[in-house]
């Protein structure tokens, strides 16, 4: 082989230009080059580039984001079946919520698999319906039982199955997926089943819905501040604030008309609902920006899936059933 130059590949060209080597024999970056721009090298001499942050994949947004007249057609027709089954007793109005929170808690588990993971779906969605039906028939003593029953059969399905990869999470995921959706979602036939039932479920759902509605027409509005930036950037503090005077208000009128609770106590009820409604909202917006998804799924047009049109209504659910209890209704 010759050593002539002229046989040398030409270096600047390919852009493989080694930097100048010091007296140890390591390499060294240009002196002339900016501090802040230079590379990282190791004592091999291989050069490290500082990695730049990860970036989300989102998919799926649209282009225009939310189709808002498809959104409120959606949302009022959902409305429309709850308050018509509600009217019809408390057992069509479970079947519904038995449905939907099963599909929230698949829609869950399908997106976990998506994201590389393996939770026991099978198991974790025979477990929900039997929670859920545990609970609406014997009341809330059957949430335990059906949760010890499910940690149990979980370990005996990994023990049974080969591939234990990422036993914890996948073990973790099952659970959590029982106890996100089935369990917070079961105070809704707990609420339909009393006697004042038709009226208190109306209620926590509707404070729900109507939070949601108020938070995105005032941040769409006057909205400059995001509420959670790194979680969920379009949702602002000031919607945020609007929707939950809003909530407060709306409470103290129509609580005592719904439900047993006087106007002080409804208004109270208010300032749990917009405590908590937010946090389930963003809760479930943490989990998808994790997953690098924008919706759990597309069974409801303009609203995404099952779980994202529940998220807060499963923290709200839970906070109404227990200020009923608090003020011994």
């Amino acid at each position: 082989m010759s050593n002539s130059d002229d046989d040398k590949p030409d270096m600047t060209e390919t852009g493989l230009n080694e930097p100048p080597v010091n007296e140890h024999g390591f390499n060294q970056p240009p002196i002339n080059e900016p501090r802040a721009s230079r590379s990282r090298t190791n004592q091999a001499g291989a050069t490290k580039r500082l990695k730049s942050p990860p970036t989300i994949n989102v998919r799926g947004a649209p282009a225009g984001g939310r189709n808002l007249q498809v959104a409120i057609a959606t949302g009022l027709t959902l409305a429309a079946l709850v308050v018509g089954l509600l009217y019809l007793g408390a057992g069509p109005f479970f079947g519904l919520a038995f449905i939907v929170i099963l599909v929230a808690q698949g829609e869950l588990y399908m997106a976990t698999k998506k994201a590389g993971y393996n939770p026991a779906t099978a198991l974790g969605l025979a477990s929900g319906g039997v929670l859920m039906l545990g609970v609406f028939y014997k009341g809330l003593s059957a949430a335990g039982i059906v949760l010890f029953l499910t940690m149990t059969f979980c370990v005996v399905w990994y023990l049974a199955v080969e591939a234990r990869s990422n036993l914890v999470v996948n073990f973790g995921i099952t659970m959590f997926g029982v106890v996100y959706i089935p369990v917070l979602g079961s105070f809704a036939g707990l609420l339909a089943s009393r006697a004042d039932g038709r009226g208190v479920t109306i209620a926590a759902l509707g404070a729900a819905a109507v939070y949601d509605v108020i938070a995105y027409a005032a941040g769409s509005r006057f909205g400059k501040t995001p509420l959670a930036a790194s979680i969920s950037p379009n949702k602002t503090k000031e919607g945020a604030v609007v929707a939950g005077i809003c909530i407060i208000i709306v409470g103290a009128l129509a609580g005592p008309h719904l439900g047993p609770w006087t106007a002080g106590q409804a208004a109270l009820v208010g300032v749990a609902v917009a405590i908590v409604a937010p946090i389930g909202d963003l809760f479930e917006s943490m989990l998808k920006r994790d997953m690098g998804i924008k919706d759990m799924g597309t069974l409801l047009p303009g609203h995404g899936g099952a779980l994202d049109r529940i998220d807060a209504m499963l923290f709200v659910a839970p906070v109404v059933f227990l200020s009923l209890k608090l003020f011994g209704y």
